[in-house]
């Protein structure tokens, strides 16, 4: 029997499970937990566990949904120029992503790294070309069918994610100022000019 989600108790133990998930992925890799590990770290017992989640994927989706609604606002509470089809407007879109990765810095170079979980990765790359590639290329999307459009969007999709990836494994090599102009005027020109922006 599921529980309310709208309830505080229920809104707390949530909490207290994504949270104790947060941590272990940081000192243990994704597939070698167990509900167990979660609910130790949590306080909690197994069975108010299954009250919320089937299992540890579904909680980690969760964890990902809560991630990805902060960094949806964060994104969308710039007060950044309107996009007129030159990526350098997108700056500070971009850099609301690295400045999430780097406050979840540990949790996502667990998640996303070589020993990650795949399902996250996928997860993050849907998020990202959502939140960046989709709202670009709206006028151009007016067929949901066209495949050449739907291919480029995966494709730098994917690769955005990698450079996310590639930044916290190598412990930020740069700036999230100098990633972010990287991306904006190296990378997303040839993805404007794909989808003719």
């Amino acid at each position: 029997m599921k529980v309310s989600e709208s309830d505080p108790r229920s809104i707390r133990t949530r909490d207290l499970l994504r949270d104790a998930l947060m941590k272990l992925v940081v000192e243990k890799h994704f597939a070698g937990l167990t509900v167990q590990d979660v609910t130790s770290q949590a306080g909690l017992n197994r069975t108010t566990f299954y009250l919320h989640y089937i299992g540890l994927h579904e909680l980690l989706e969760d964890c990902a949904r809560t991630l990805f609604e902060q960094m949806r606002s964060d994104i969308y509470g710039n007060k950044a120029l309107p996009f007129r089809g030159d990526g350098t407007t997108l700056v500070p879109y971009v850099e609301s992503v690295f400045r999430h990765l780097e406050q979840y810095e540990k949790f996502y170079r667990a998640m996303l790294g070589r020993q990650g979980d795949p399902l996250f990765r996928g997860l993050f790359q849907e998020l990202l070309s959502e939140l960046i590639f989709e709202p670009i290329t709206a006028q151009t999307l007016k067929d949901d069918s066209n495949p050449h459009l739907e291919m480029n969007l995966r494709f730098f999709s994917a690769g955005f994610a990698g450079v996310a990836a590639w930044w916290l494994e190598k412990g930020k090599p740069i700036s999230i100022e100098q990633a972010s102009l990287q991306i904006t005027r190296d990378i997303l020109p040839d993805y404007l000019r794909l989808m003719g922006g």
